[in-house]
C-alpha cells in the first residue's frame, strides 16, 4: 500500500498542475515548480515503496521507515491540493493573501528536504530490495501466507465426515458430475468462493470418496498457489499420478523440460479416464499453460479447479460452476460444536456457555476456517464465562500470534495482497462504509472518481474504468453482489465482516481513515484522510481545523452543519440519513469538492453559492428535501452527474411518493453532464438538452406534447446516450416516438410512462440491436407490437406494468431468444398466458404481479426450459391454492428434470411476506411435487424493482442502512 502514496500524489499534481489559474503563477514563490520535483522525487521512490510492501509487517524498520515517507507524502498531497484551491480562489488574479503562496512555498521546501533524507537513510538502513525473499510475508509462526495455505489445503485430506458441515447438497452435485454424468468429454468443474469458505475441503473430500473406487484408472490432487511455476506444477501433477504406484515415477520428472513433461504426461493418460483436482487457482494461465498436457480421449475424464475468482471459474461450463457462501447460522452452529465439543459424546454446548458461544461465533460470520480456527482454540481454554468472554474480547482477524486465529489473517490478507495497486487502493476505500451497509455501484464509483482513484484508460472514461475496477474486486471474491443489474452487473455489493474488519484495521492503520461509532472524538484525528460517523449522536459537534481531511462520510449521524467549515480542503462530503435542513453557506467554500452527496436527508435548500465549487463532478440529491436548484448550478462546468429526487416525507422509513425537480435556466452550460435524472421537463430545457453531448444516462419528467415536439432534436446529439427515461406529465399525454430519427441506436436500457399513439411502438424500435433493459408503463401496448419487441436480439428484461389491456397474451416460437427476465403487473384484462414451444428459450425469471383474472397457471409453462424462478405478486389466491392442493415434498428434489422455486409474496399487517414452493414442471401435469417455506421477506428491493420504476431503486436507501430488513413501504409507480 506505500506505493499508492506516489501513485495518487502523481495523479493530484497532474490534476492541481492542469488549470489556467496555475499556468499563470508558473513563476510565483517556485511553487509550481516545487511541487513538480517533490512528484518525481516521490516517484522515484515508486519501486522501492513497492517492495516495501512485500516487507508489510515483517519486517519492523520498513515499516517505521514507511510510516515516515508516508507522511511527508501527505504533507505533499497537502501542498498540492492547497495549490489548487488557492488557484480557485483566484488570489494571485485579484493581488490577495500573498503570503499564502509564500507560506505554502516554505511548507513545500521543507517536504522535499525531509524526502530527501529519508531517501537517503533508507541506503544507510540497510533497507534493500536484494533482502527480499518468498517468505518474507509473514503470517502466523513466522510462515508466509502461501506456506500457510499449503499446510491447510494439505490438512484438508485428514478433515473428519463429522467437521464437514453445509455441503451435503455441493457434496451430491460433484458426485453427480464426477461419477454419474454421461459425457463423454473431458470436462472442467470449477468451485469457487472467499478465501476460508471451505472450497477445499468440499473438494478434497468428494475426491477421496472417488479415488478410493475404481470409477477413474487414475487420480491427482495437487495445490497450486499463487507462486507456481509451469514446469514445477507439471512435475508435481505427474508424481501425483503415481502416488499410489508403489514403484517410483518411470520419468526422470526432475530433469525434463516443459515438452519433455507434456509429451510424458499426454503418453501416461492416453485411453485413460483421470481425475485431475487443481487446487487454489490464482491465474488462468495456470491452466491454460498445462491443459495441453491433459488429452481428451472421450473417455468421461473430469479436472476440478478451486479459485476464490469468478473469472478464472468462468474456465469451466456455466452449469459446472458452484459458488460456495458463508454457513447459515444452524449450519455454523454445527460446525463450532462439532469442532469445539469433539471429544464429548454428545458434542453439544454447555447451557452456561452458549451465550458467549453465540457472541464468538457472530464474530465468525460463517466462515469455516474461522469457525474450525475459533473451536480449535476453545479446546485449550477452560470451559468458563471468564475465560470464553477472554476470547471474544481479544479475538481479532486482521493479525494474531495465536498459531490457529493467525492462520485465518494470514488467507485473509493473500487475497488483498493479491491485488494490484490501483486496486488495492479501490478496494480500502470501501472501508468507509459500516458493517452490514449494502453499497451502491454508482455512487461507490463516482466517489473512486472524486478520490482521484482512476485514471482513464484509452477512449474509455473514468466510470467505465471504475465499473471495471468494481467487477474485478467482485470477481475475486472481496466484494459480494448483493444485487445484480440486468446485464449482470453488481448493482450493490456488501463486504464479507472479516474481510472488513482486516480492511478497516489497514485503513486505521494507514491513518487513511478514521471511524466514529456512537462517540465522536476528533482531538486524534488530525492527519486523518478521511472521516467516518456512524449512527453518531450528538446535540453539537465541534472540530478542530483539520485540513488533512478528504472526505467526509457521515450515517444516520445527528450532526451539526457547521462541522464542514473545518474541513477546508475537502473533495468528497456525503451524507446518508442526516437530519439536517439547511446545507450551510459555508460549504461553497470548500473550492476543492468534486462529491457533494446529500442523499436521503432532510436537507432542503441548496447554497445560492454553490456555483463557487467549479471542481464539483457529482451533486447527488435524491431523496433529499431540495425543492428547487440555486442558478448559480450553472456554472459547475466540470459536473458530470446530477441526480435529484425530492421526497415528501420526513419519515425516512416511508420514502415516496417523490416529486422530480426543475432545472434553472442554463442548462446547456453543464457540458460536461453524463447522468442527469429525475429533471422536470419544460420546453426551454428540453431545447437546451442538445448541448449535452456526453449524456450517457437521462431521466425526463413531465413530458407533454409541447416539449416532445423538441425531444427528438436533443436527443439525437447525444451520440453516447445509454439510457432513457420518459415520463409523461399525465394518463391524457400521448407519446408519439416515430419523429425520433435517427433513433438513439447506442440505448442499453429504455423506461417509456404514458401512452404510445395508437398503442404501437415506433418503426425504428427493431433498430435498436444494443437495448437490454425495456420497461412500458401504462402504454395501451396492442398486441402485435409485442413481435416487433421479440427479435431484438440482446433484450434480457422486459418489463410491462399496466401497459397492456388485452385478455390474452401469447408468446410465439422465437419470440425474445435472449430475454432472461419478464415482469407482468397490473394487467387487469390478463386472463390466459400462453408460452409456445420455442419461445422464451433462455428466461430464468418469470414476475407475475396483480394480475386478477389470471387464476391458474398456464399449462405450457413448461415450455420455458431454462426457467428457474417465479415471482407472484398479490396474485388471486386461485393461482396459488392450485399449487398448495397439491403434493408435499420432504426435501428439495434438485436433481429433477426441471425444479423451479415460486415465490409467493403479499402485505400482511403491513409486511411483506415471502412464501416459497418447490414444483417439479415435468411432472406438472399430473401432480406438482412442492416443498413449502414460508418466512418474512428480508428485502423489498428485488421484489419491488418492476412495480416501482420510478426511481427504480425507490428503497435501495433505507435497505442500505437497515441491512435489508425493510418491512413497510410504499411503491411508487413509474
Amino acid at each position: 500500500m506505500a506505493e499508492m502514496i506516489a501513485v495518487t500524489l502523481s495523479a493530484k499534481v497532474a490534476a492541481a498542475l492542469s488549470g489556467p489559474a496555475a499556468v499563470r503563477l508558473s513563476s510565483l514563490a517556485g511553487v509550481r515548480s516545487g511541487i513538480e520535483a517533490a512528484a518525481r522525487d516521490l516517484e522515484l521512490l515508486r519501486a522501492f515503496l513497492r517492495f516495501v510492501d512485500s516487507l508489510h509487517g515483517s519486517d519492523p524498520l520498513a515499516d517505521a521507515w514507511v510510516d515516515q515517507v508516508r507522511d511527508v507524502a501527505f504533507d505533499l498531497e497537502d501542498a498540492a491540493d492547497e495549490y489548487a484551491f488557492l488557484s480557485g480562489h483566484g488570489f494571485f488574479r485579484h493581488g490577495a493573501n500573498l503570503g499564502a503562496w509564500f507560506a505554502l512555498s516554505r511548507r513545500l521546501w521543507r517536504a522535499r528536504e525531509r524526502l530527501r533524507e529519508l531517501s537517503a537513510a533508507k541506503e544507510q538502513l540497510g533497507i534493500r530490495p536484494a533482502e527480499v525473499s518468498a517468505s518474507s510475508s509473514g503470517g502466523a509462526g513466522g510462515l508466509s501466507a502461501a506456506m500457510i495455505g499449503r499446510k491447510i489445503a494439505e490438512a484438508s485430506h485428514f478433515v473428519e465426515e463429522g467437521e464437514i458441515v453445509g455441503f451435503a447438497m455441493h457434496e451430491r452435485l460433484l458426485m453427480k458430475w464426477l461419477t454419474g454424468d454421461t459425457d463423454p468429454r473431458q470436462l472442467l468443474i470449477a468451485v469457487c468462493g472467499m478465501g476460508g469458505v471451505g472450497k477445499t475441503t468440499l473438494v478434497t473430500n468428494v475426491y477421496k470418496k472417488v479415488a478410493a473406487t475404481c470409477h477413474f484408472d487414475c487420480a491427482a490432487w495437487v495445490a497450486v498457489s499463487k507462486s507456481f511455476t509451469t514446469d514445477d506444477l507439471l512435475r508435481r501433477i505427474a508424481k501425483e499420478f503415481h502416488r499410489d504406484n508403489r514403484g517410483c515415477v518411470p520419468w526422470d520428472v526432475d530433469n525434463m523440460d516443459y515438452r519433455s513433461l507434456v509429451e510424458a504426461l499426454r503418453g501416461h493418460l492416453a485411453k485413460k479416464r483421470y481425475l485431475l483436482l487443481l487446487d487454489d487457482v490464482w491465474d488462468a494461465h495456470a491452466w491454460y499453460e498445462i491443459r495441453h498436457a491433459f488429452v481428451d480421449d472421450g473417455t468421461k475424464s473430469r479436472i476440478i479447479i478451486t479459485t476464490r475468482s469468478q473469472d478464472i471459474a468462468s474456465l469451466a461450463s456455466s452449469n459446472r460452476i458452484i459458488r460456495l457462501e458463508p454457513l447459515s447460522e444452524q449450519e455454523a452452529w454445527s460446525l463450532f460444536c462439532n469442532t469445539t465439543f469433539r471429544e464429548d459424546a454428545d458434542r453439544e454446548c454447555p447451557y452456561y456457555l452458549r451465550h458467549w458461544a453465540s457472541k464468538i461465533l457472530d464474530r465468525c460470520c460463517g466462515l469455516p476456517l474461522a469457525i474450525v480456527s475459533v473451536g480449535n482454540l476453545l479446546v485449550l481454554k477452560d470451559r468458563t464465562e471468564f475465560a470464553w468472554k477472554s476470547v471474544y474480547d481479544s479475538l481479532v482477524w486482521y493479525e494474531s500470534s495465536d498459531h490457529g486465529i493467525g492462520q485465518v489473517s494470514s488467507i485473509l490478507n493473500l487475497s488483498f495482497d493479491d491485488l494490484p495497486y490501483h486496486l488495492k487502493k479501490c478496494f480500502l476505500y470501501c472501508s468507509i462504509y459500516p458493517e452490514d451497509f449494502m453499497i451502491k455501484r454508482k455512487i461507490l464509483i463516482r466517489a473512486w472518481i472524486a478520490e482521484g482513484l482512476i485514471k482513464e484508460k484509452g477512449q474509455g472514461t473514468m466510470e467505465e474504468v471504475a465499473d471495471d475496477y468494481l467487477n474485478q474486486l467482485v470477481q475475486r471474491s472481496l466484494l459480494q453482489a448483493a444485487v445484480q443489474n440486468e446485464f449482470g452487473r453488481a448493482k450493490r455489493c456488501c463486504i464479507h465482516d472479516l474481510i472488513r474488519e482486516m480492511i478497516v484495521h489497514r485503513s486505521t492503520k494507514e491513518r487513511f481513515f478514521v471511524f466514529s461509532k456512537c462517540t465522536v472524538t476528533l482531538k486524534s484525528s488530525k492527519k486523518a484522510r478521511h472521516l467516518v460517523f456512524d449512527r453518531c449522536r450528538s446535540d453539537r459537534l465541534s472540530a478542530p481545523k483539520m485540513n488533512s481531511l478528504r472526505s467526509f462520510h457521515a450515517f444516520k449521524a445527528d450532526l451539526d452543519a457547521s462541522l464542514f467549515s473545518s474541513f477546508r480542503l475537502l473533495t468528497v462530503l456525503n451524507l446518508w440519513f442526516t437530519p439536517i435542513a439547511k446545507l450551510p453557506s459555508a460549504v461553497a467554500s470548500l473550492l476543492n469538492l468534486r462529491y457533494l452527496g446529500i442523499r436521503s436527508t432532510l436537507i432542503g435548500e441548496l447554497p445560492e453559492e454553490l456555483g463557487q465549487l467549479h471542481n464539483l463532478q457529482t451533486l447527488d440529491a435524491k431523496w433529499s428535501m431540495v425543492q428547487r436548484l440555486p442558478q448559480s448550478i450553472t456554472k459547475l462546468k466540470n459536473l458530470r452527474h446530477l441526480v435529484l429526487y425530492r421526497r415528501r416525507s420526513a419519515d425516512f422509513t416511508y420514502p415516496g411518493p417523490g416529486t422530480a425537480i426543475a432545472l434553472p435556466d442554463g442548462l446547456k452550460n453543464l457540458t460536461c453532464l453524463q447522468t442527469l435524472k429525475y429533471i422536470e421537463a419544460d420546453e426551454k430545457m428540453v431545447r437546451s438538452l442538445g448541448s449535452l453531448k456526453h449524456m450517457r444516462s437521462l431521466e425526463l419528467c413531465g413530458v407533454h406534447e409541447s416539449n416532445l415536439i423538441h425531444l427528438p432534436s436533443s436527443i439525437s446529439k447525444m451520440t453516447c446516450l445509454l439510457r432513457l427515461g420518459i415520463i409523461s406529465q399525465d394518463a391524457n399525454v400521448k407519446l408519439d416516438l416515430e419523429p425520433f430519427y435517427p433513433p438513439p441506436i447506442k440505448l442499453q436500457k429504455l423506461a417509456l410512462v404514458g401512452m404510445l399513439v395508437r398503442g404501437k411502438l415506433p418503426s425504428w424500435f427493431g433498430s435498436l440491436n444494443n437495448l437490454m433493459q425495456l420497461r412500458l408503463h401504462s402504454s395501451n401496448l396492442m398486441e402485435d407490437s409485442l413481435g416487433l419487441l421479440s427479435s431484438l436480439p440482446r433484450l434480457l428484461h422486459l418489463s410491462l406494468v399496466n401497459a397492456y389491456s388485452g385478455k390474452s397474451l401469447t408468446f410465439a416460437n422465437g419470440y425474445f431468444p435472449a430475454l432472461k427476465k419478464l415482469s407482468l403487473h397490473d394487467l387487469p384484462n390478463l386472463s390466459h398466458l400462453e408460452f409456445q414451444k420455442g419461445s422464451l428459450v433462455d428466461l430464468h425469471v418469470l414476475m407475475l404481479g396483480r394480475c386478477a383474472q389470471l387464476n391458474k397457471l398456464p399449462q405450457d409453462i413448461r415450455n420455458l426450459v431454462n426457467l428457474e424462478t417465479m415471482d407472484l405478486f398479490e396474485m388471486p389466491s386461485e393461482i396459488i391454492q392450485n399449487i398448495q392442493n397439491n403434493e408435499i415434498l420432504q426435501e428439495h428434489n434438485h436433481e429433477s428434470e426441471h425444479t423451479i422455486v415460486i415465490k409467493n409474496i403479499r402485505w400482511n399487517n403491513g409486511k411483506l411476506l415471502e412464501e416459497k414452493v418447490y414444483i417439479n414442471l415435468s411432472l406438472l401435469e399430473s401432480r406438482p411435487f412442492i416443498d413449502k417455506e414460508q418466512h418474512n421477506v428480508k428485502s423489498q428491493a428485488e421484489i419491488t424493482a418492476d412495480l416501482v420504476t420510478f426511481p427504480r431503486d425507490i428503497l435501495g436507501d433505507i435497505e442500505s442502512l437497515t441491512c435489508g430488513n425493510v418491512t413497510e413501504s410504499q411503491s411508487v409507480l413509474f
